[in-house]
């Protein structure tokens, strides 16, 4: 099991004391320029790390909050699993507040924490009318429910209470996926000498290991991981939801701009138009337009768009809609990344959204066929949409009909979920049929147990028919189909197949009981040789039913010892026996009649005609009028 890994960040007013705070939590220093330091703002983003109460270990991104540097605090605030809402005592909720809480809204950041901070600046009675002002404000907001503690970085008061705050919600968060495709914003370019190029960032998903080939995109600029670090520590692999730095070789730092992404290659899409759901800030002044020129922020790059509204002529403040934007460089996105549009002139935030997908051409307005797609891929994440569809086996152009996706979207989408190992690959005929693991893993649990307990309902039978067990499972499919994956199953060794039956690999374990009848049978037969008893009455003396008596004849047939000929069960051993006899006989004689037959095997006429036309059936034998000769 993968250790969890978390990030938490700051938001609020410039000289809050955002800095001050991360350094009270972590005894680290994240002002890392000159400019920095001498102004006392951050400028760039600075980070740091800490251990919490529970031994968590924990990363810690400290954003500018002065408005000139909305950009680099939009950068930051991506991957953040919770944010620090700090706002200071003495001033209360500033315009930049305000900003960083519109943005944190439009991130869909999951948890927060509201940290008043400066408290040793005002008194208890000042402190409670703030707490409630500060309630009230956040009352239509994602804050609305955070928890708020009262700190002063400066002097430590609330630290201890407000790393076991953090702690306590972490316990809440869902860890990222360490299993999926390598995905990294990079938020830092730089050259070490005697080292090369190095670039950091928050990994969002998947695993980087050393000697790993990655690609930084838009570009595809290939490049190998030559070493790692991870809170300044050297690590063989780093794991998504940690602080990266990567040594990459390869590559010049100058081909390398913030901005980019450093991915698994050929797995993430890029262009140039993005099929988005928008959201118009209610607290902005004016609408959405057709054609607006925008700012769009996507993890820690920025690029000027614009707006194609699909089902709006403008889109009001606090109304949401689907559209494209219409960017003016390519970028890497996937479905469910957040975005924030900021103003062309002067930039402020007006909106955000969600990522639905990357489109290939710009789409006609007010079309229903297209919004009915937009719709479908908001309902959630393409690769999770994608496993729900083939929650059965499905060919590719079920998938790209139900999903209204291009074929090529499909296959990225299929290889992702294939690299992950989310999914399975069946083959009807030629045809592949694609069936989510997690699915697929509970049918065949399913279906197991339902042999598993047929095998112990009803020992004798040697597992259920097939045509049963499809209808006791419910399954609706071609029978074809069913066929198909129900024999592949075998092939790959879920379960044994035999004739029409299905059984387990252990098969049914045979009670005591039965197994003395089935041992009295045998020798009953035993001794019979080819003048074989009345089944019926014979099973009785042996301690069995009448009404079981058929189910006790099935199993004797259907494991090999006995076969039903007629109205009479044979030893399949005492009808080799006989059956060598007689082609040695043949071979000698040439042919043979009925009566020299019975004499041969010591039986009477009544048990040698079936035996004999069974052998015919069989093409041991030929008869020809009242003789018989080698078939």
């Amino acid at each position: 099991m993968h250790e969890r890994h978390y990030l938490v960040g700051t938001a609020g007013h410039v000289d809050h004391g955002k800095t001050e705070l991360i350094r009270a939590l972590s005894g680290m220093e994240t002002d890392r320029l000159k400019e920095e330091k001498q102004r006392g703002i951050s400028i760039e983003l600075g980070f740091a790390h800490m251990i919490l109460p529970s031994g968590r270990q924990i990363g810690i991104v400290d954003v500018p909050g002065h408005e000139r540097f909305v950009r680099q605090m939009l950068a930051g605030a991506s991957g953040m699993d919770i944010v620090l809402l700090v706002i200071a005592a003495d001033e209360g909720i500033m315009p930049q507040t305000q900003e960083h809480l519109d943005i944190l809204t439009l991130l869909d950041i999951p948890r927060g924490i509201v940290v008043i901070n400066k408290v040793d600046l005002v008194d208890e009675e000042w402190l409670d009318l703030m707490e409630e002002e500060i309630r009230e404000k956040l009352q239509e907001t994602a804050f609305h429910k955070a928890p708020i503690c009262r700190v002063s970085a400066l002097v430590g008061v609330g630290i201890p209470s407000l790393r076991q705050t953090i702690d306590g919600l972490l316990s809440e968060v869902e860890s990222k996926k360490s299993s999926g495709p390598v995905r990294m914003p990079i938020d830092r370019v730089f050259s070490i000498q005697g080292f090369g190029t190095v670039v950091t960032g928050t990994l969002h998903s998947g695993t980087v290991k050393l000697g790993q080939e990655l690609a930084i995109e838009p570009g595809h600029i290939l490049a190998k991981v030559r070493s790692l670090q991870v809170y300044k520590n050297k690590v063989s692999a780093a794991e998504a939801g940690q602080r990266v730095a990567v040594n990459l070789a390869g590559v010049d730092v100058a081909e390398v701009e913030r901005g980019s992404v450093l991915v698994m290659p050929n797995v993430f899409k890029v262009g140039k138009i993005l099929d988005i759901k928008v959201l118009n800030l209610s607290s902005a002044d004016k609408p959405l337009t057709q054609r607006q020129r925008v700012r769009f922020h996507l993890g820690t790059k920025e690029i000027l768009g614009r707006i194609h509204l699909l089902d709006q002529n403008e889109l009001p403040p606090g109304q949401e809609g689907f559209a494209q934007i219409l960017l003016e460089e390519p970028l890497i996105a996937s479905s469910g990344d957040r975005f924030v549009l900021r103003f062309y002139s002067p930039t402020h935030t007006i909106a955000g959204g969600k990522v639905l997908g990357i489109a290939e051409f710009k789409q006609k307005r007010f079309k229903e066929s297209v919004i009915a797609q937009m719709r479908m891929k908001d309902r959630g994440d393409p690769l999770d949409l994608l496993e729900r569809e083939m929650s059965e086996p499905r060919t590719g152009s079920d998938l790209t009909a139900r999903l209204h996706i291009t074929s090529s979207e499909l296959e990225v989408s299929l290889k992702a979920l294939e690299d992950s190992e989310r999914l399975e690959i069946w083959l009807e005929d030629e045809t592949a049929l694609y069936w989510g693991k997690a699915s697929a893993e509970i049918w065949r649990s399913k279906l197991i147990n339902m042999i598993r307990a047929y095998e112990r309902s009803n020992p004798l039978r040697i597992g259920i028919s097939r045509e049963e067990l499809k209808t006791r499972l419910g399954i609706s499919w071609t029978h074809r189909r069913w066929q198909t994956i129900l024999e592949q199953g075998s092939v790959r060794g879920f379960y044994r197949i035999s004739g029409s039956k299905v059984q387990t690999n252990e098969g049914a374990e045979i009670p005591i009981d039965i197994l003395k009848c089935l041992e009295a049978l045998r020798a009953k037969w035993q001794i019979a040789g080819l003048t074989p008893p009345d089944l019926t009455s014979t099973a009785e003396t042996c301690g069995i039913l009448k009404s079981e008596v058929p189910e006790y004849a099935q199993y004797m047939c259907e494991t090999g010892e006995w076969v039903h000929i007629e109205q009479f069960y044979f030893r399949q051993k005492d009808l080799e026996q006989a059956k060598e006899r007689l082609i040695e006989f043949l071979k000698e004689h040439g042919e043979t009649g009925v009566s020299e037959v019975r004499e041969m095997w010591g039986t009477s006429r009544k048990y040698t005609v079936p035996v004999l036309e069974f052998f015919d059936n069989q093409k041991i034998t030929k008869r020809n009028g009242d003789k018989r000769k080698l078939y």
